[in-house]
């Protein structure tokens, strides 16, 4: 699976300059002083970037039980699960529970472009998958989904599964022609998958990625975060286990 946006273009991975001027060219006057006051190279490894949490690139992982009920709900660690080795070889759905945001570059309400990407391994083939949505919010709070679909059956290999995430700041107008295409048909019910394999998703793929990339080329736009989850049915693996429930990333 080849990313349509490399790590090395998020705004956190950029020099200080270019970030500087980025967030005078969105308005966020007052964090870009705040960083211009410190000087230097700053890069996401080693700069302090405090309540700018944008910057940092690195990524935990947490789970719910699906039966997870009340109003305090244990957090588990994701990287600390009993794989559930019964979903080998089984289908299973992909789906956007929920889409916090923190803080984001710039002022007001964020639209944030989300791409995701996996494989599908139907027999004797492996399939691309790629989906993208579109999502607004402010600081501090979430955006308006719950339970969107994503990937509709994705069938599980005998090594589990392994799905991609990455997420553009847009600020450019000129783009909006580009989000309402990713909000109508199976941009925005996400993808049923068959048993064989589909030649009319291989364009369909193409065309999300593409539009993907010229989103996040334009000027005003960058993107922000990227992580790739590997769900496994290895105990003491370096990745998480696959199993039922629900896996937060931050």
């Amino acid at each position: 699976m080849n990313r349509s946006i490399p790590q090395s273009k998020l705004l956190g991975n950029q020099h200080l300059t270019q970030i500087v001027d980025y967030l005078i060219e969105i308005g966020d006057e007052d964090t870009a002083d705040q960083f211009a006051r410190h000087g230097g190279t700053g890069q996401s490894m080693s700069w302090p970037w405090g309540t700018q949490v944008w910057g940092y690139t690195g990524m935990l992982i947490g789970y719910l039980a699906p039966d997870a009920t009340g109003s305090e709900i244990e957090i588990a660690n994701g990287m600390t699960l009993a794989p559930a080795p019964e979903l080998r070889g089984s289908r299973v759905k992909i789906t956007l529970e929920r889409f916090w945001v923190n803080k984001y570059p710039g002022l007001g309400e964020h639209t944030v472009l989300c791409e995701f990407t996996g494989k599908n391994q139907i027999p004797g083939e492996t399939e691309e998958l790629r989906f993208a949505l579109t999502v607004k919010a402010r600081d501090g709070s979430g955006a308006g989904i719950t339970g969107t679909p994503i990937f509709l059956g994705v069938s599980v290999g005998a090594n589990g599964i392994s799905f991609e995430g990455t997420t553009v700041n847009v600020r450019d107008s000129v783009d909006d022609g580009v989000l309402k295409a990713l909000g109508s048909g199976p941009f925005r019910d996400g993808l049923s998958l068959l048993t064989t394999a589909q030649p009319a998703l291989k364009p369909f793929v193409g065309l999300a990625g593409s539009l993907v990339s010229a989103v996040a080329e334009r000027n005003k736009n960058r993107p922000i975060y990227s992580f790739k989850l590997g769900l496994d049915f290895e105990n003491g693996s370096t990745s998480a286990c696959l199993r039922h429930g629900s896996f937060i990333v931050i």
